[in-house]
């Protein structure tokens, strides 16, 4: 045997094995690793030093057919002396063009490919790893120097001239591939994906099966130093202008792009970190778990030195970001879970941005040209916000924060993009006058209009806060010589609807200027409440010439109410005209200037103005002003186009008539006392609860810190001390308490006596209040705040059910497919969900607030998107009697058919699902009783007989367990064959969704008599 390890050894120390099939060219240095060519070729890296590093150098490293690398510890007679941890493969040139494999027992290692000269490269050509943990390919100096000895790899600096070029790479058990470089391309499949499939509780890679995912990969280009253990940027120029584009398909466990240069996802490409499984796995002794996010970062605030386009696609089923210090551009796709998008200057978006959950965007302006999507989108824009020019923002919450805010164009061309001065707004109308900020402003007609001059926002909750708020439609007619218009004018009814604010549960507008609304639609649709805070509120057309006629002016505040009218020639006619603004609101209406001791004005002029709910107006001079020139008052015709829609291509606006200004439900006079005493209670319950939350925190704090052996003061001052402060933010305010806690100090260690140690505490002042007030009966009923919510769920849970939807998936954003979807539908509520009153009968009802939602899993957590022919934002309102909502309980399981094998003895009790908050399952059956979080149940019973079982539905209510009624008992007669007699109880596994073999799945609506219920828990409205 040490005969034949000896012969092995010499065959594979000797240098004439080497062939040309791969050109490794060898130094004659000691440290020169040694290459073996034959059926299989292989490379012995160099013994490892004493800190794990095999430092292999070479001329070059030009792979071109499959390499199997050896641990030098590995070879026969070799004792080993240091555990090899990272190879270094340090060449001239490195062309890796074949695969590459790492063998040597358990042992796994990580490998680093780097050139240091200034123009070196490293290029990937169809290349594939196998058994390398980490993989960095680099054309970078390193801080601490590259031999044999080397205790560590430090911080890569990019090279000037250093490329890297990846072309097909595949990775699938790498947990990192890190490209470090000044310029990096991309080109072809570039992945660490396997597959695999389940087998039992765990998963087994195969050929075929569930994608998955393990590693993540990190591009670092431009002129960068990075630290190799913890990619921490260390340095950054701003030196290069010049664009490093990505290409291909990258598809990871997450992707970063970190880059002191402009960045460009180039058109076809796609960066994806979707999977069907996720693994996880080891560097070293270190654990990682991939994020699956997608992160894109530029360093430059460098004028064109750090930009980011994406003309690709990204997708992430976590999280996908953009941070830059200049622009950001995507004319592309990006979908993910959770997104943040924070750039120093502009965010223009021209593509698609959908967001399953949160997006948060902040920007110097944001330029927005198509669509912009989120569960949860925040939007802070320093200077501006544009949504025009065929923008679509559609969401659940959307909070909107900016100076400068436009839906829609102030006239029919691009505009420039960046922060506008103030419109000059006509608040009053005279005799032969032009009217409309298309007059006012001295526009003119452009000699090229843009096509596109679509906006809308539409949301279940929406907020705006700007200086400015303008929502404009530049749409108007001219009249032509040849025309004559007679009262009426026709107008093109698409146009006059392409730019709306809409929302279904509430609006809340701040605009510390003005508010303008020319033209455009601005509404409420569903009960709820819409609150204006302005100066001045203008609802007009965008433009209106006229001649000679009578305009009529009623005004009204809290203690008086004119007429004024103005005087005429004789020749009346209009020259053009836009179409009127509108203004509605299914709820309350709240209008009222910036603070209580300023006052507001609001004007109607030509336009259409109707509020279905309570009216409350503080110190406001509302003006209603129309035409008078016409007999006839049939003015709903063009009203019922404009608010609920019509069939016409176009309508006929009768201009004489159509200011129309109604109030359906009580008005507060125009200036309520009403309102100032109960918002003054408001904020007195609103202080009161702050203060009592900052006398229970800081007695804490101060307790704890006596309890440590602290003085409260010394001969030097106070100890411990504290201060508050309320901060604004656009979700709401935020109490600030930040406690010092000092000690003293010791001889020599200062100038000072004492020393203070600031420590800051947070807490939502909504959350304070809603804490304050949890314990308190809500007027009218019987139960608190919190019980009346978590009933609100109960009750509505139980019109839920089991279910298919059809769901749209793309693979790219032009040519989406379909796929069906199993699952279950569920509900979520908004934070306002319910309003108590009283019917004209006298009882007591409850109106409440939900989004119907289709989910994935039985626990109904994550829900269902691009769903067809269904909104999951839409919000859904239900009135009940209070006295029946009350005692609301689980509804009654229908049981299915038992199961039983008669071989094993084995008993299956299953039921229908009832789609309750935490909900649990009571078994009482012949053979035993037992609680179950599924759908069945198994026992066991080895003997001929009658099995009988029922079950009812429970969940939990203000702390305590609270259940519905009991099905009616199932019967079987069961014959046993395998023998044996005996039964017992014993648990079995939960049916996976949605109760497979049962006919309870519908497409795309979930009937009514499949949920066992009077109401349809699938109505995809």
């Amino acid at each position: 045997m040490k005969l034949l390890k000896s012969v092995l050894l010499f065959l594979i120390l000797s240098q004439s094995w080497i062939s040309s099939a791969s050109t490794i060219t060898l130094t004659n240095t000691k440290t020169s690793p040694n290459y073996l060519s034959g059926d299989v070729d292989k490379f012995i890296v160099t013994e490892a030093n004493s800190h794990g590093i095999s430092y292999n150098r070479l001329k070059n490293f030009n792979i071109t057919r499959p390499l199997l690398m050896l641990d030098h510890n590995s070879l026969p007679g070799i004792t080993p002396k240091n555990q090899l941890k990272t190879i270094v493969i340090h060449a001239d040139t490195i062309s890796l063009n074949s695969s590459l494999s790492f063998v040597s027992g358990d042992i796994s290692a990580n490998i680093i490919f780097i050139v240091s000269s200034t123009n070196g490269s490293i290029s990937c050509t169809s290349c594939s790893f196998t058994g390398y943990p980490r993989i960095t390919l680099a054309a970078s100096t390193n801080s601490t120097g590259l031999s044999s000895s080397m205790s560590s790899v430090g911080n890569l600096t990019n090279t000037s001239g250093g490329k890297v070029s990846l072309n097909n790479l595949s990775a699938p058990d790498a947990v990192s591939i890190e490209t470090h470089a000044r310029t990096i391309s991309t080109a072809g499949n570039i992945q660490s994906v396997f597959r695999a499939q389940k087998q039992g509780s765990n998963h087994v890679v195969s050929d075929s099966g569930l994608i998955g995912v393990n590693g993540g990969f990190s591009f670092f280009t431009g002129p960068l130093t990075v630290n190799y253990n913890n990619h921490e940027v260390v340095d950054a120029d701003e030196t290069v202008s010049s664009v490093n584009s990505f290409s291909g398909n990258i598809h990871g466990a997450g992707i970063a792009i970190v880059s002191a240069r402009p960045i460009t996802i180039t058109k076809g490409t796609k960066l994806s970190t979707q999977s069907d499984l996720m693994a996880s796995g080891h560097v070293g002794d270190d654990f990682f778990v991939p994020t699956g996010n997608i992160d894109i970062v530029t360093t430059s605030k460098k004028s064109n030195h750090g930009k980011v386009t994406n003309a690709g696609t990204l997708l992430s089923d976590t999280g996908a970001n953009i941070l830059s210090g200049e622009h950001f551009e995507n004319t592309g796709m990006i979908a993910s879970h959770n997104s943040e998008i924070s750039i120093k200057g502009t965010l223009k978006n021209t593509g698609y941005i959908e967001v399953a959950g949160n997006l948060e965007v902040g920007s110097k302006i944001l330029d927005n040209r198509r669509a912009l999507n989120a569960t949860s989108l925040k939007v802070y824009a320093e200077d501006a916000i544009f949504n025009h020019l065929g923008g679509r923002i559609l969401g659940n919450v959307v909070t909107l924060d900016t100076s400068y805010f436009i839906n829609g164009s102030r006239q029919e061309v691009a505009p420039s993009i960046a922060k506008k001065s103030d419109l000059t707004i006509q608040s009053d109308l005279s005799d032969a006058a032009d009217y409309g900020i298309y007059n006012s402003n001295g526009y003119n007609t452009p000699s090229s209009a843009v096509s596109e001059l679509s906006a809308h926002i539409s949301a279940s909750e929406l907020s705006i806060n700007a200086a400015q708020v303008e929502n404009i439609n530049p749409y108007y007619r001219v009249r032509r010589s040849v025309e004559i218009w007679d009262d009426k004018v026709e107008l093109n009814y698409a146009k006059s609807r392409r730019v709306s604010i809409t929302a279904q549960n509430s609006i809340n507008i701040y605009a510390s200027k003005y508010l303008l609304n020319s033209s455009s639609i601005l509404g409420l649709d569903n009960p709820g409440t819409f609150t204006i805070n302005t100066p001045v509120m203008q609802n007009e057309r965008y433009r209106v010439d006229t001649k000679g006629y009578i305009f009529a002016r009623k005004e009204q505040n809290s203690t008086e109410e004119k007429h004024i009218t103005h005087g005429t020639e004789l020749e009346t006619h209009v020259d053009a005209l836009s179409p009127m603004a509108i203004l509605y609101s299914f709820g309350r209406f709240d209008y009222s200037p910036l603070t209580s001791t300023s006052s507001t004005v609001f004007n109607n002029l030509m336009s259409f103005m109707q509020i279905h709910g309570r009216s409350n107006f503080y110190n406001t001079n509302f003006a209603s002003i129309a035409i008078v020139a016409s007999s006839e008052t049939n003015a709903g015709t063009s009203v019922k186009c404009i608010v609920t829609g019509c069939g016409n291509d176009n309508y006929q606006d009768n201009y004489t008539q159509t200011t129309f200004t109604s109030f359906l439900d009580d008005v507060d006079g125009l200036s309520s006392e009403i309102l100032v005493e109960t918002q003054v209670k408001v904020e007195d319950f609103l202080q009161k609860s702050i203060d009592d939350y900052i006398e229970a925190y800081t007695k804490k704090e101060q307790d704890a810190f006596v309890n440590a052996g602290n003085l409260l003061t010394t001969k030097f001052g106070k100890m411990f001390f504290y201060n508050s402060r309320v901060d604004k933010y656009d979700h709401g305010d935020i109490l600030v308490i930040t406690i010092y806690k000092c000690r003293l100090l010791l001889d020599g260690e200062d100038f000072y006596d004492k020393r203070c140690f600031p420590s800051d505490h947070s807490a939502g002042v909504t959350n304070i209040a809603a804490e304050a007030a949890k314990d308190g009966i809500v007027p009218g009923t019987e139960q608190t705040d919190a019980q009346i919510k978590e009933m609100i769920a109960i009750y509505q849970g139980n019109f839920n059910g089991a279910g298919s939807v059809q769901q749209r998936f793309y693979h790219n954003p032009s040519e989406p497919d379909l796929r069906t979807v199993n699952g279950y539908w569920g509900n979520s509520f908004p934070n306002s969900r319910y309003d108590i009153a009283q019917n004209s009968s006298g009882n007591i009802e409850i109106t409440f607030r939900y989004y119907n939602r289709f989910f994935h899993d039985l626990a109904r957590t994550q829900f269902v998107t691009d769903v067809v022919s269904y909104n999951p934002s839409h919000l859904h309102s239900k009135t009940v009697l209070y006295s029946t909502f009350k005692n609301a309980k689980p509804k009654t399981p229908v049981i299915r058919d038992i199961g039983y094998n008669q071989n094993t003895g084995a008993v299956t009790f299953s039921w229908s699902p009832v789609l309750v908050p935490n909900t649990t399952y009571e078994i009482d059956s012949s053979l035993g009783s037992a609680t179950s979080t599924g759908l069945n149940r198994t026992f066991s019973k080895r003997s001929d007989g009658k099995i009988r079982y029922r079950v009812r539905a429970c969940t939990q209510y203000n702390g305590n367990k609270l259940c519905g009624s009991y099905s009616a008992n199932k019967t079987k007669t069961v014959d046993y064959v395998g023998g044996g007699n005996g039964g017992g109880g014993g648990g079995g596994p939960i049916e996976p969704p949605p109760c497979e073999g049962c006919s309870i799945h519908t497409l795309p609506i979930q009937s009514s008599a499949s949920l066992g219920s009077n109401e349809q828990g699938g109505n995809l409205k």
